[in-house]
């Protein structure tokens, strides 16, 4: 039992790294399914309790290149890092926000102003191609855009203020479950 156990995880983890290679959900220099110690590295990654803890600290400074990480204490995600100073192609986003599962990066979400949907569309079709129009929920809903594969998927909607895109593993949803039923990924 355990060696199959093994055996699943080290498929599982190489199934998510070659479908996250196959397509490249990143953006700059963020790509899904990464480490965490990889993506600390590559990102500059600081602690925002210890940043607020410093005498005469105010906000965290974070810098250009720099992420506000906390552990998370919530089903969606084990650590959480979020930064606001970032360019998608030349548009300046509002935020970035991270989320790790079981030491990958599972999901990360980005906002920019709303003036800027149509630069942000146009470089995520540049990326993956032309999206899927998603039905509206509501009539005074703006209509969202999608694009998907195997790997995950890439949501875009466009709000009062906000454009706000959505980037997520396919297996995102399965180490939330595990997560809230207490459980956890254990290889090697």
């Amino acid at each position: 039992m355990t060696s199959r156990l093994t055996l699943f995880c080290v498929l599982s983890f190489a199934a998510v790294a070659s479908a996250a290679a196959d397509m490249p959900f990143g953006v700059l220099d963020i790509g899904l399914g990464a480490s965490y110690a990889r993506l600390e590295r590559d990102l500059d990654f600081r602690d925002i309790d210890a940043s607020l803890a410093k005498p005469r600290a105010g906000k965290p400074d974070l810098g250009k290149r720099g992420y506000g990480c906390m552990q998370r204490d919530d089903d969606f995600a084990d650590v959480g890092c979020v930064s606001h100073t970032e360019l998608l192609n030349g548009v300046e986003t509002r935020e970035i926000r991270l989320h790790f599962l079981d030491g990958r990066l599972q999901q990360f979400s980005l906002s920019a102003e709303v003036r800027n949907f149509d630069a942000v569309i146009a470089y995520l079709s540049g990326r993956y191609g032309a999206p899927q129009t998603l039905p509206m929920q509501n009539a005074s809903d703006q209509p969202g855009v999608k694009w998907q594969s195997e790997a995950g998927q890439v949501v875009a909607y466009r709000g009062k203020d906000l454009v706000f895109v959505n980037f997520e593993l396919a297996s995102y949803p399965a180490a939330v479950k595990r997560k809230r039923e207490g459980q956890r990924l254990q290889c090697g």
